[in-house]
């Protein structure tokens, strides 16, 4: 039973330049939705060159707040990295 019946609400969209960097980033972040967490539900889908991030929570808005942060700081570290590598050239 919930405490509060206040619920919040976050739907992301983020496009990337390509359809494969946005496949890449998705099932990389892809684990972090299967975490059990009470009064706090996420999803995220993938569109062609974008991923669409949803989540609900019913533990405040500060809360709501952090898993979106920490899903924006995975989707940049992922992003970047695999930018590195495609720059990357072996001696």
């Amino acid at each position: 039973m919930w405490k509060s019946s206040s619920v919040c609400f976050v739907k992301l969209e983020k496009t990337f330049r390509d359809s494969s960097l946005a496949r890449i980033v998705y099932l990389s972040t892809k684990p972090d939705e299967s975490l059990k967490v009470k009064g706090l539900k996420a999803c995220s889908e993938l569109k062609d060159d974008k991923i669409v991030f949803k989540a609900a929570c019913r533990r405040g808005v500060m809360s709501l707040a952090y898993t979106l942060y920490e899903y924006l700081q995975h989707i940049m570290l992922i992003e970047n990295a695999v930018l590195t590598l495609e720059e990357a050239k072996c001696p």
